[in-house]
């Protein structure tokens, strides 16, 4: 079962404009682009000779970023410091026309930056630059109070999870009451060593490493995922749960089902040039498609169609829904 063309605009132009929360670490995507020709002299290594650098915006900003290119108004609540790299950061959020009003200055760590070199298209190095942990104080309140702010206007919320401290105890009991007080669907893309965080989220988009890890069994086969999904979900007290399988596609345990067995979504990749931020596109795409009435499986439909596209590109990219619409043109074609 797929969504066809006609279901898919439908569902984009619901989508069009509404407004989904987004809570997490803010993060600056570096990418190096090079040459590699020779082994250094010095020591065993690839010497790449860079001839191109791209800044994106990373984490729960590029969460942000997808939810803007399919057309929705992402609400961004998260911390970054005035330095060089948050400079940058905000550059690219204006560009983009997403909202900065959720985003808390934190004096006392730097902004997060990742760098990855790639070399004759590879991804040869990362380079992470971050300082993790609780918050300050001051912080702690400015988060609580940009999301309760945040979560007065929006449809959803997504927690994007990196485990480097914007996603915490405190912040998530304020989650938990403000998404129950207003009966909003909160969707978590979670770190499994924070799994006692997300008790009672209406549904978490693990893959399938994360789901081994959240259930502490193995996650391959389709029973193993049907087994490890089962203990999540009685666990945390989720509504359901959708697990990303890369080539293998995703398995939804939807509420309306029994969560015995997931649906499985086959995967609609064609082309696999580079993974980084699919997940990312995943949770945007469903999170919006929920705040925008559709049910679980039509969202979970759409959030598969995305990331098949997203793959194919290089680097944490996003997806418009011109794309998502020649995607379904393509399939209609074959």
């Amino acid at each position: 079962m797929r969504l066809d063309r006609a279901q898919a605009e439908s569902l984009l132009h619901r989508m069009a404009g509404r407004k989904v929360a987004v809570l997490g670490d803010v993060m600056l995507d570096e990418y190096l682009f090079g040459e590699v020709n020779r082994i250094s002299p010095e020591a065993p290594v690839p010497i790449v000779r860079v001839v191109r650098e791209l800044a994106v915006l990373g984490g729960a900003a590029n969460v942000a970023a997808n939810l803007k290119a399919l057309g929705a108004e992402p609400l961004l609540i998260g911390t970054l410091q005035k330095d060089a790299a948050g400079d940058r950061l905000l550059g690219l959020l204006g560009r983009l026309g997403i909202s900065i009003s959720g985003l808390v200055l934190d004096a006392s760590r730097p902004t997060i930056i990742k760098t990855r070199v790639i070399g004759q298209q590879q991804q040869m190095l990362r380079i992470d630059r971050e300082e993790s942990g609780l918050p300050e104080a001051a912080v702690l309140m400015g988060l609580r109070t940009r999301l309760e702010q945040a979560l007065e206007e929006a449809s959803a919320l997504i927690v994007s999870d990196y485990a480097k401290g914007v996603v915490n105890g405190p912040v998530m009991e304020a989650v938990r009451a403000i998404c129950a007080a207003r009966g909003l669907p909160w969707i978590v893309d979670p770190k499994p060593a924070h799994k006692a965080l997300y008790r009672g989220a209406t549904v978490m988009t693990p893959n399938t490493k994360e789901t081994a890890e959240l259930a502490q069994c193995p996650a391959k086969t389709d029973l193993e995922v049907a087994e490890a999904g089962r203990a999540i979900l009685a666990e945390l007290g989720l509504q359901g749960l959708l697990v990303t399988r890369s080539e293998r596609g995703m398995a939804l345990f939807a509420p309306d089902g029994d969560h015995e067995a997931p649906w499985m979504v086959p995967t609609e990749a064609r082309e696999v040039f580079d993974v980084s931020g699919a997940g990312d596109t995943v949770i945007a795409a469903f999170s919006a498609a929920i705040a925008a009435g559709a049910d679980w499986r039509e969202a979970a439909m759409l959030a598969n169609a995305a990331a098949g596209v997203v793959v194919a590109k290089v680097g944490t990219a996003t997806v418009t829904p011109a794309e998502l619409l020649a995607h379904y043109r393509e399939q209609e074609a074959n």
